[in-house]
């Protein structure tokens, strides 16, 4: 298994604000929404080497900006919205984007192109600075929305505060990723995980499990779905697109959570001591589930 672990799948969404406003309902601290210099903005809930990333469209003209290859960022994020909000690509967590990308290529994976960039930014003792990223981007063709970027965050110092990672409700992080398939589109989606992260999948009575370095892949068919989650995705690009449909976060206690859930009146379900929000039209096209760490 290589060093890569699950970073930030992006949901994207057609109203950020809409949608920062229900996460930071549910008890996650965010910060400020930013903006990526190829046309969509982000707002993020961050956790040490992992993020909940939320991303919509602010410049249409800028969306052909930094390509990687033929891979554009901001037309692949403008794509998936007008299919619907949900994941639209994920990140993976590379402390040497060069190097992983590499051993990605060799085990059959094809890089398009690198992206580098950075942001302007005010440090805690009011000094400016500047973050600094690159991404190695895998697009899929055939498996678009499990499209993959290898990301290296070079002044992490200048992303990962203290303060912004303590959460009210207690979330401490990603403990996994649910990819619905069916069966017959397992082993395409085996392969493609597999070649990213070098580890071997782990069967499953609903489909498979891979490992990262940082929380799993699940991949699970619909019943297995229904059986983890108490139903299944109603959102018009699952129907035809095997896609993210769960970002599965670790807790410190689920006493918590429920105070928010309940004050926003959010639906949920309790399943095997996980707490399962269903709501994808108020959560960017996504179920999220809670665990005790």
């Amino acid at each position: 298994m290589s060093n890569l672990g699950l970073d930030h799948p992006l949901i994207a969404v057609r109203d950020l604000d809409a949608a920062q406003a229900t996460y930071l309902s549910l008890g996650f601290k965010m910060k400020p929404a930013g903006r990526h210099p190829w046309g969509t903005s982000t707002a993020l809930v961050i956790f040490p080497r992992q993020l909940i990333e939320l991303v919509s469209i602010y410049d249409a003209s800028l969306l052909d900006s930094y390509p990687a290859g033929q891979f554009s960022f901001g037309r692949h994020v403008e794509a998936h919205l007008r299919a619907g909000e949900g994941v639209a690509l994920s990140a993976v967590c590379s402390e040497d984007a060069a190097g992983d990308a590499a051993e990605i290529e060799a085990r059959g994976a094809v890089c398009a192109g690198t992206i580098e960039f950075g942001r302007d930014v005010i440090r805690a003792d009011g000094q400016a600075d500047r973050t600094a990223t690159t991404l190695k981007v895998f697009p899929n063709a055939a498996l678009p929305r499990l499209s993959i970027f290898a990301c290296q965050q070079h002044r992490r110092d200048l992303v990962e505060f203290p303060e912004w990672m303590d959460h009210p409700n207690g979330a401490l992080g990603f403990a996994s990723a649910t990819i619905l398939a069916e069966r017959e589109d397992q082993p395409a989606v085996q392969t493609w995980l597999e070649a990213i992260h070098g580890g071997a999948a782990r069967e499953m009575p609903w489909g498979f499990v891979v490992q990262t370095a940082r929380g799993a892949w699940r991949v699970m068919c619909r019943e297995g779905a229904r059986a983890v989650f108490g139903t299944v995705p109603v959102t018009r690009h699952v129907a035809a697109d095997v896609a993210v449909i769960s970002l599965d976060i670790r807790v410190r206690c689920l006493a918590a959570l429920l105070p928010f859930i309940e004050a926003g009146a959010f639906a949920y379900r309790e399943i095997d001591g996980t707490l399962v929000l269903t709501e994808q039209e108020r959560l960017g096209g996504i179920f999220l589930s809670f665990q005790e760490d």
